[in-house]
């Protein structure tokens, strides 16, 4: 008998489930990109087949220093981290909004003791009741609200998946940036300690020649001069160094030291080449703007919900269960009892909060809208000024190494002239800080025509999406499980 009135029950409740659910979402388009077609020039250089910029880290950076640096950064930084709970929480969240469109199943047992008092004889009678109850609900999702609150919660997730993507990247290039940093601020202070000690053989020269009378206390005062200026530069940048060795262990999430291998000098660093040119339509890949277009599809699909709550909503109910005085009776079969409730609520009158949800969902798309739009803009400059700068800063590269070669040609003509007499000393302290000044610039130039490159390969992506395809798929299917 239990059996019997469980399969009636049952599919009292589960027949909903045969039952289609319509959706009230607008259907999603994609809004219209904002940019030209191109960036810059025509589309040439490192495409994959699905016309999208894909060089990881370790293809794109040839130093191994740099490239076990973007590794322990990946592997410990705090932000990163965060990104990862995010993606947690937003999974769990979908997981739980998915669960609301099941039936829901519980049980309840009770061991109840009830009695009466009879107050004139002075008696008190009491017995135990004892029940097992089994609840099925379920809330058939006629048209469809559970659904776009689900899907909603989909689309958060994955835009958390893309916003991971997109810490990523700033990481791997604030690592890069961070690290070519401290390598300036390193080669600026050997530059600085080479130079102290020219300036310190400069000033025992000029000692020397006013022992034989051929200079005079100016000569050695300048020098001097330009002795304790060079001591001082020193000291600054190894201020710098330290600064910046800091700044790079804060990115890697420990500043404990570790065993790597020797650096790179900076005019010695290859990048790997990148495109002159890219459809503007590679931004669409960008994590930060799918993590957008996701946001958005959520907000598309919680219109779908508000509009659904000014519909009438259903719930079912059914239970199935026992009771009895005797528990080695209470599942016989003998005291079975089953309902089953039905339940339909229909919004009459809730003081314009259906109305006004609406309004909130929509304005919420809008605004989604804009977010989107506006990233693909923002993507769009930042391409295109990495790609005109490229060719000015080759150029400035270039002659700044022409002018040192000039000054350093200056600086042995002016010490030659000198030494015969032929020019005062002061001529070849300009000369000296020329040379000081020119060396300094070039390798300032070619730190920033590294940090453009670097700023150009994360605007276009970076090629994080297929790192790791494997891990990826399979957490698509834990998802779903």
């Amino acid at each position: 008998m239990i059996s019997h009135l469980f399969s009636r029950t049952a599919a009292f409740i589960l027949l909903p489930l045969l039952l289609a659910a319509c959706s009230l979402a607008p259907a999603y388009t994609r809004p219209e990109s904002p940019v030209p077609e191109n960036i810059a020039a025509a589309p040439t250089g490192t495409m994959n087949a699905d016309g999208m910029f894909d060089v990881s880290p370790w293809g794109f950076f040839h130093d191994p220093r740099l490239r076990e640096l973007i590794a322990a950064a990946l592997r410990q930084n705090r932000d990163l981290r965060q990104a990862m709970l995010s993606i947690e929480e937003a999974r769990a969240q979908y997981r739980v909004q998915r669960a609301d469109r099941l039936p829901q199943i519980s049980g309840e047992a009770a061991d109840a003791y009830e009695g009466v008092f009879d107050d004139r004889a002075g008696n008190r009678y009491g017995d135990n009741r004892y029940s097992a109850t089994g609840v099925v609900s379920f809330e058939p999702d006629l048209f469809g609200r559970l659904k776009s609150l689900s899907d909603a919660a989909l689309r958060r997730y994955l835009a958390t998946e893309e916003a991971k993507r997109a810490v990523q990247i700033a990481l791997v290039s604030q690592v890069a940036q961070s690290y070519l940093a401290e390598h300036l601020a390193t080669e600026l202070g050997l530059l600085a300690e080479r130079t102290l000690e020219s300036r310190q053989a400069s000033y025992a020269f000029v000692q020397s020649r006013i022992q034989s009378g051929q200079s005079s206390l100016l000569d050695l005062e300048q020098a001097r001069g330009q002795m304790e200026s060079a001591r001082a530069d020193a000291a600054t940048r190894k201020d710098e160094r330290i600064r910046a060795e800091n700044a790079l262990a804060l990115l890697l999430g420990t500043f404990a030291g570790q065993q790597l291998p020797p650096p790179v000098e900076l005019m010695k660093q290859r990048l790997s080449e990148l495109p002159e040119g890219i459809p503007s339509t590679v931004l669409l890949k960008r994590p930060d703007i799918m993590e957008a277009e996701f946001n958005l599809r959520a907000a598309n699909a919680e219109i779908g919900a508000a509009r659904a709550a000014f519909f009438p909503s259903l719930s079912l109910t059914g239970s199935l269960g026992s009771q009895s005085d005797d528990l080695g009776l209470l599942l016989d079969g003998t005291t079975s009892f089953w309902s089953f409730l039905p339940t339909i609520r229909l919004p009459i009158f809730r003081g314009g909060r259906d109305k006004t949800n609406l309004d909130l969902a929509e304005i919420r798309k809008e605004k989604g809208i804009v977010q989107y739009e506006q990233r693909i803009q923002t993507a769009f400059r930042e391409v295109a000024d990495g790609l005109l700068a490229r060719a000015a800063l080759a150029e400035k590269l270039a002659a700044q190494q022409r002018y040192l070669q000039s000054q350093r040609l200056v600086l042995q003509l002016a010490t030659s002239n000198y030494a015969n007499g032929a020019v005062t000393y002061l001529t070849v302290l300009d000369a000296q800080r020329s040379v000081f000044e020119a060396e300094r610039n070039l390798l300032t130039a070619r730190r920033e025509q590294l940090v453009n490159d670097i700023n150009l390969y994360a605007a276009l992506g970076g090629g994080l999406k297929d790192t790791n395809p494997a891990e990826r798929k399979s957490d698509t299917a834990t998802l779903h499980q």
